[in-house]
Order: C-alpha cells, then sequence, then structure tokens
C-alpha cells in the first residue's frame, strides 16, 4: 500500500513537471520504513520488468520479454564477455575508431570486476598520466584518472525497455548507463544515417567546485546538483557528411535529498517502436516523456561506464573521493535487463 501511495504521488508530480518543463524539482525519498520495503522489493521479480502499481506502459495484449543478450544479474566472479565487451575498442577497416574517455581519463578493462553481485568500475587517480590506445605519445600523456566503458555485444533496438540498478562511486568519476551508436561512418550505421544518444543516466559521485569558480564560465553544472541527479536526455550530434546541423537535445532531469553515491535506484527508459518517444523512469515510477529532435530508429549500444567530465574542478585527491578505500571507489551495478514485448 505504501508502495502504491508513494507511485500516486509521484506520478501527480510528474504531470506537473511535463506540464510546465521544470528541471529543478526535488525528488521526494520515502520514510524509513519504505525504504526498507523498496529495498525489498524494488527489482526482485528477475521475470518482469520494476514497474509500481500503474506504471507500465504496455496497453496491448502483449507481454515482456526478457532480451537475454543484453540482461546480466552479474553473478560469480568473472564478466560475461559473451554479452559485454568490456573495451570500447572498435575496428573498422583496419583503424580503430574506439573512444577512451574525455581529456583527462582512461577507458580501461583492467578497471572492470564482477564480485559480491555487482559489476563493479574502479575510480582511479593514476601516480602519473596514462596514454590512450589512440593517443599522440609525442606529446606529454594526460589522462590522470581511470575508469572504464563496457558495451552489449547486442544491439539495442526500438521498442526495447532497458533498466538498470545502479550506484555512482564515492568519487569524482561519472556513474552512466546510456545507449549510442556505434562510431563506425554514418552512411554504414544501421541508424539511418544519424549519430544518436540515449542517456537513461548519468551523474558523479561527488561534485566539486562552487559557485562563481573560475573552472567553468557558467554555474549549470553546481545548479544542476550533479552527485544527487536524475539525468536523462537524447541527443542528436553531428554525424559526418550525414548531418551537420550541430547538437540537438530533448530530456530533463530532477534531484534527490539523498546522493547518488548513497543508494541504489533502478534507471529505466521505454525506447517506442517507431522511435519518436522515450520514457524515462525511476524506482519503478514514470518520470517523463521526451519526444527526440529526430525520430531515433536503427540499432544503439547498451553501455555502461564511469568516466572524468572535461568540467569537473581538479581539486586534492582526497576531496575527489581518490584515497577512499576501494568498495567506495566502485560505480556498481546490481543488474541490468532488457525487455521487449511479444
Amino acid at each position: 500500500m505504501k508502495i502504491v501511495l508513494k507511485s500516486m504521488v509521484i506520478v501527480t508530480m510528474c504531470l506537473f513537471w511535463n506540464c510546465s518543463n521544470a528541471t529543478g524539482d526535488n525528488f521526494v525519498p520515502p520514510s524509513e520504513e519504505e525504504n526498507l520495503e523498496e529495498e525489498t522489493l524494488l527489482g526482485s521479480d528477475v521475470s518482469a520488468p520494476t514497474f509500481n502499481a500503474n506504471q507500465d506502459p504496455n496497453t496491448t495484449d502483449k507481454k515482456w520479454v526478457k532480451v537475454v543478450e543484453l540482461s546480466d544479474e552479474f553473478e560469480g566472479s568473472k564478466l560475461d564477455t559473451k554479452k559485454w565487451n568490456p573495451t570500447p575498442e572498435t575496428m573498422w577497416n583496419g583503424n580503430d575508431r574506439g573512444w577512451y574517455g574525455s581529456n583527462r581519463s582512461l577507458f580501461d578493462e583492467d578497471n572492470v570486476s564482477v564480485g559480491d553481485g555487482h559489476l563493479r568500475i574502479q575510480g582511479i587517480k593514476y601516480a602519473s598520466p596514462q596514454y590512450g590506445p589512440k593517443d599522440n605519445t609525442s606529446q606529454p600523456a594526460n589522462r590522470r584518472y581511470g575508469g572504464a566503458y563496457l558495451y552489449g555485444k547486442t544491439s539495442a533496438k526500438e521498442g526495447y525497455y532497458m533498466e538498470a540498478r545502479m550506484k555512482a562511486s564515492g568519487t569524482a568519476m561519472s556513474a552512466a548507463f546510456w545507449l549510442k551508436t556505434p562510431p563506425i561512418p554514418c552512411s554504414s550505421n544501421l541508424s539511418y544515417g544519424e549519430n544518436l544518444e540515449i542517456d537513461i543516466q548519468e551523474c558523479v559521485g561527488v561534485f566539486t567546485g562552487e559557485k562563481g569558480d573560475a573552472w567553468t564560465k557558467d554555474d549549470w553544472a553546481v545548479d544542476s546538483k550533479w552527485d544527487r541527479i536524475f539525468h536523462y536526455n537524447t541527443h542528436r550530434h553531428n554525424a559526418g557528411d550525414c548531418y551537420t546541423g550541430g547538437k540537438k537535445t530533448k530530456g530533463g532531469k530532477l534531484n534527490f535529498d539523498e546522493k547518488n553515491a548513497d543508494k541504489f535506484h533502478v534507471y529505466a527508459a521505454y525506447w517506442y517502436p517507431g522511435g519518436e518517444r522515450v520514457d524515462f523512469f525511476i524506482d519503478g515510477d514514470f518520470v517523463k516523456q521526451v519526444t527526440p529532435a529526430v525520430a531515433f530508429k536503427g540499432e544503439l549500444r547498451l553501455i555502461m561506464s564511469s568516466n572524468f567530465y572535461d568540467w569537473i574542478e581538479e581539486t586534492t585527491a582526497e576531496e575527489m573521493g581518490f584515497t577512499k578505500p576501494l568498495e567506495e571507489r566502485y560505480t556498481r551495478f546490481d543488474w541490468v535487463r532488457t525487455w521487449e514485448l511479444k
């Protein structure tokens, strides 16, 4: 009853967000007693998607069926490399078109592990800067922080509902669950020549900096509270000769009272058939309907990653969380599940 009541309250709030297009509203967490119920119930049924009462977008006579190739409970002690590629390397006509992190970060499969029932991505501040596989080694190395980028070897498609129970690390590294067009020439990709991205969730574990700091020309990141955020977007990027009209973004956000590093949440998105709508969900509740700039058709990679964003202010290793015990420096995915209607 408490979960249903909580769902009704959030749905009411979300209707207000959709009408006003507001982006600064706070998510009101349940009481401690409700938290215990939610931790016990949320996502415990591995045979069905995580929806609270009256939140399932399915209005057909079809049933949700798990896409096994893009679902994982992360049990055991090894990554299932039949499902996931732990490196962003992408070979195309003999050239590596992979992206190995932002300017100061390095995606390294050595930072990936499976244990305690979780996929874990370790956040590291290297003792000395590192080179990425495609970096110019005649220039000084600049990658001072280590994370990782894993993607599904099976492509995600329109009509999929994708969800992950995850928690950010206690560091300034990001925690992200998202989809992206593979980095191959637009004329050859399976997204109709588009360069598309769906961010189901992206946040950081520790946020450094204050309003007015010189590290940023405005205060958007401070105001957005990136260490306590549900941040979801659809992006249409430039795509070589196929599209050069500039980045077009449609999405939104809401803020939690607690930090992303303090609590697991279930982040999810339903990518509708036809690609003209993406619905976003938090902890089994519908949050917002997003209409992308163009229809998101074709195939996208499903990705789990931890990066050091270019706009994060570098302070001390201690302030950024890199001196914390190893267990607190993991971005954790409890599970990832993908569903389709059949």
